[in-house]
């Protein structure tokens, strides 16, 4: 069931929108795949400067918990601040997690999402292109379903693109997910590195 959620969430992302990137980041234990579609490329979305994305990820940790979450966000730059850009949105996030190769209990909930990218501006120091990113995903037992009664996300990572269209990425990510049948609310957390490709 897990699997055939996670090729609809993709298969469907990418009908409705043009791709824009695509990341692959891992550490020691974990396995992450992350996708960023764009509106650019359809004419019909482009009515004013605002971008709606999608965005889609699917997080594989070693102690036998997957997660898959799909969300869209309008994104704009900040006029007053050069080289930022800020996204709002919310996303759904489904999770299995067990234990020894058992399902223990599943999470859903649709927390709300607030994103802030700095991008170094154009040749600075002479470097190739530079941006970091902070995100922040909540929510309550309001937004959560079944057992689950809080969903709390939070990254920072920074990017290089080393060549044309491929950067290189590392970062920081720590996931609560809570639920009323279990005390421990930690799902991951740890540092990870990657190769983003951008179109």
């Amino acid at each position: 069931m897990f699997k055939k959620t996670v090729l609809a969430t993709v298969c469907m992302s990418t009908l409705l929108l043009a791709e824009s990137g695509v990341g692959l980041n891992i550490n020691e234990k974990d396995l992450e795949i992350d996708a960023v579609l764009d509106s650019r490329n359809l004419a019909a979305l482009q009515t004013s400067s605002t971008i709606y994305q999608a965005d889609v990820n699917f997080l594989y940790d070693d102690e036998n918990a997957k997660m898959v979450g799909a969300g869209l966000v309008a994104t704009n730059k900040v006029e007053a601040l050069e080289g930022v850009e800020v996204s709002l949105g919310a996303k759904f996030i489904w999770a299995e997690i067990g234990d020894n190769g058992s399902t223990d209990y599943n999470f859903a909930a649709a927390p709300l999402m607030a994103k802030v990218r700095y991008t170094l501006p154009p040749l600075m120091y002479n470097i190739p292109p530079v941006s970091f990113e902070g995100r922040y995903l909540y929510a309550p037992k309001v937004l959560a379903f079944g057992s689950s009664t809080e969903y709390n996300e939070f990254r920072v990572s920074g990017q290089v693109e080393v060549i044309e269209n491929v950067g290189v990425y590392a970062g920081y990510r720590n996931i609560h997910t809570r639920d009323s049948d279990i005390t421990d609310s930690l799902f991951n957390t740890g540092f990870y590195a990657g190769l983003k490709f951008t179109y």
